[in-house]
C-alpha cells in the first residue's frame, strides 16, 4: 500500500501516537496507533486533515478501512480531532467503511460509535465493524 500522508504526536522527543493513510488500488486505509494524552493534539495534526482535505477528492476509493485495534489510549481532546479526521473519510470518499476495533476494550467498542456519528442513518448504512481479539 503507498502511504498518502500521516501524521504524528511527539512527547518528550518521542513518537506516542501516529495516524497513517494509505491507497491501494481503490482501497483506503487508515491505522490509528499509540496514545493520545495531550492537550492539543491539532498543534501535531492539522497538517494531517490538510493533506487528508486535499488528497482524498482526488483518489478513487471504492473501500475504506478505519483500524483502532493499535490505538492504546486517547483522553477527550484527541477524541475531537479523531472524530474529525473520521468526518472527513466519511465525507470525502464514497463507498462501505469497515472499523476494525479490539473486542475486548470497553472504550473501543461504547465510544467508536459515538465518534463515528453512527446516529445518522448515512452513516450507519456505510459502516461495518470487524471486533479482533488481542493477543
Amino acid at each position: 500500500m503507498n502511504v498518502l500522508t500521516y501524521g504524528e504526536i511527539m512527547d518528550g522527543g518521542v513518537s506516542v501516537f501516529h495516524c497513517v493513510a494509505r491507497e491501494d488500488e481503490g482501497n483506503f486505509s487508515l491505522t490509528f496507533s499509540g496514545v493520545v494524552r495531550i492537550d492539543n493534539p491539532y498543534r501535531y495534526l492539522s497538517a494531517l486533515l490538510q493533506d487528508l482535505r486535499e488528497i482524498l477528492p482526488k483518489r478513487e476509493i471504492q473501500r475504506s478501512v478505519l483500524d483502532f485495534t493499535e490505538l492504546e489510549f486517547c483522553n477527550s481532546n484527541g477524541f475531537y480531532v479523531i472524530m474529525d479526521i473520521v468526518e472527513l473519510v466519511y465525507l470525502l470518499l464514497p463507498g462501505p467503511v469497515l472499523v476494525r476495533r479490539l473486542q475486548e476494550d470497553d472504550w473501543q467498542q461504547e465510544t467508536l460509535p459515538i465518534l463515528l456519528n453512527l446516529d445518522e442513518e448515512s452513516i450507519a448504512a456505510r459502516t461495518t465493524f470487524e471486533d479482533v481479539r488481542e493477543f
